[in-house]
């Protein structure tokens, strides 16, 4: 912009800017201290539109935001953005499972059974009996003659009474009730999941599942049942290598936390400064209107230059460019105090 102030400026402009003394109108001779003057506004009039000047700020020439336009997992807006890259990868490694010592557990307590904690009733077969998938094991859950133990745990969910699911034959027998289907399906859920726990708890591992009286939504858990590991000299081994294993998920945790808000950081940190480098572009494109319109109208360097001063005193204290420069500062010392939280722990 610089460039072309030389084309509308007036005549004297160059030769002032350049230190040749120059005579005001009136004048017969040029008079050293408004020449003095003029030189010191013309250069302010010239490094104010200067556009070159940006690469001595803190602005950035980039031409796009790099603004996600939906939300990704590797954003801090996607549903899962709380649960760590390498978690979600384990899960779906390990149907579901994200602790690798867990999975291992899992698949020496079930070896046969392909997924733990897919629904029981999926794999029914049209007799309607279920059985357990696992090799050496023999159990069978027959839904039409229930046993007085099954009576039990679906109670223990629907209570008893004509809701409860289950219809006593005449003979005494116990049947869950066909004329709700949907029950039945959440039912034989319920015992089939209630049986793996059974071979589970053997493993020092507590499995449960969702309430089959309401629809599902959420999906079977387990996890170390951590007062047998606590309580079990025989268990004290297992206990201490997942004391350790709870230390390297912290540190783990830790490094991923670091990555992700330093990353959250840059990127915030590249945005603002875009939007700035934005404001600043229309800034300067302002600043040279008003300059050559000036000069057109045939005022004067210092006139120019003192109208020039004021718009960059608005500038300075303009609304969008004082939010903008608060969250460069916040993102600046939100990589300032991760990388401290990195240097530390990694001594850890």
């Amino acid at each position: 912009m610089s460039g072309r102030l030389l084309q509308y400026a007036p005549a004297d402009f160059a030769r002032v800017l350049q230190g040749i003394p120059v005579a005001l109108p009136g004048q017969d001779v040029p008079d050293e201290v408004d020449n003095a003057r003029m030189f010191a506004i013309a250069s302010f009039i010239y490094a104010a539109l200067d556009s070159r000047s940006v690469e001595w700020s803190d602005y950035t020439s980039a031409s796009s935001a790099y603004l996600a336009a939906t939300a990704t997992s590797h954003s801090l807006e996607s549903p899962d953005a709380h649960i760590p890259s390498y978690i979600r990868a384990d899960e779906r490694s390990q149907n579901g499972i994200a602790h690798s010592r867990l999975a291992a557990a899992v698949k020496a307590a079930l070896p046969s059974v392909a997924d733990v904690r897919a629904r029981p009733s999926s794999t029914l077969p049209e007799m309607g009996v279920w059985s357990c998938s696992e090799s050496d094991c023999g159990h069978v859950i027959d839904p039409w003659d229930l046993t007085v133990a099954e009576c039990e745990i679906i109670g223990s969910y629907m209570g008893v009474g004509a809701d409860s699911g289950i219809v006593v034959r005449a003979d005494g027998g116990a049947e869950l009730n066909r004329q709700n289907p949907w029950q039945v399906m959440r039912c034989i859920d319920c015992l089939g999941w209630s049986h793996f726990a059974w071979h589970l708890n053997a493993h020092c591992i507590v499995f449960w599942w969702p309430d089959p009286t309401r629809a599902y939504k959420s999906e079977p858990g387990l996890w170390w049942n951590e007062e047998r590991l606590c309580t079990h000299q025989a268990h004290r081994q297992l206990r201490e290598q997942l004391e350790a294993d709870e230390l390297a998920d912290q540190q783990n945790i830790r490094k991923w936390k670091c990555k992700m808000a330093l990353t959250h950081a840059k990127k915030g940190l590249h945005a603002v400064r875009f939007h700035l480098t934005k404001w600043r572009r229309d800034a300067m494109l302002a600043r040279e209107t008003l300059v050559r319109e000036m000069f057109q109208a045939g005022r004067s360097i210092v006139d120019t230059g003192l109208a020039l001063v004021h718009r960059m005193d608005v500038e300075r204290t303009n609304t969008d460019r004082v939010r903008l420069q608060e969250e460069r500062e916040r993102h600046k010392e939100m990589m300032r105090e991760w990388t401290s939280r990195r240097e530390r722990w990694s001594q850890m």
